[in-house]
């Protein structure tokens, strides 16, 4: 059961993201060829280009925790011995969910505030962007936290290589 949702949001966040690349693809490249040839250009194009790219960072943000592959300096850490480079692993995971709690109170509050507001061409809610950075935080912390369980068997000395098997596929 856990298995299946899992697989279901890592699917939904490449779908998201799959979608948001290509309508900045396709939108940018309408936008270029309006300007340069038809001395045109589209009022919404920015507006609708911010969003995609605010989805696009905080979804991408979410499959980089979720497959383990976000950035980290840890040279000396993988130096140390296994079982305390596992203690600084779920330490990492704790400081990283606390800084992103604070970060999705703010980007709640902040989409609460801009929702009254609307852009200028689509009259879209501005609090669209600040749903966004929302979601991918709280995304971001599940996937801390079951890494977090992961780090926290292997201290306790439990094998957790089936359950990162389900993880990285």
């Amino acid at each position: 059961m856990a298995t299946k949702l899992l697989d279901g949001i890592k699917f939904l966040l490449r779908l998201i993201s799959c979608i948001s690349i290509c309508l900045l693809t396709i939108i940018v490249f309408m936008q270029v060829i309006n300007r340069n040839f038809f001395d045109h250009s589209f009022t919404w194009v920015e507006e609708v280009v911010s969003m995609a790219m605010v989805f696009v960072t905080y979804m991408g943000a979410a499959m980089a925790t979720i497959n383990n592959s976000n950035t980290r300096i840890d040279f000396f850490i993988r130096k140390l011995p296994r079982p305390v480079h596992n203690v600084f692993e779920v330490l990492d995971d704790g400081i990283c969910i606390v800084f992103l709690v604070v970060i999705t109170a703010m980007s709640y509050k902040l989409m609460l505030s801009n929702w009254s507001m609307v852009t200028p061409a689509l009259r879209l809610p501005q609090g669209i962007n600040y749903f966004a950075i929302m979601l991918g935080c709280i995304l971001m912390i599940i996937f801390y936290l079951i890494q977090m369980w992961l780090h926290i068997c292997k201290v306790m000395g439990k094998d957790t290589t089936k359950a990162e098997e389900v993880l990285n596929r």
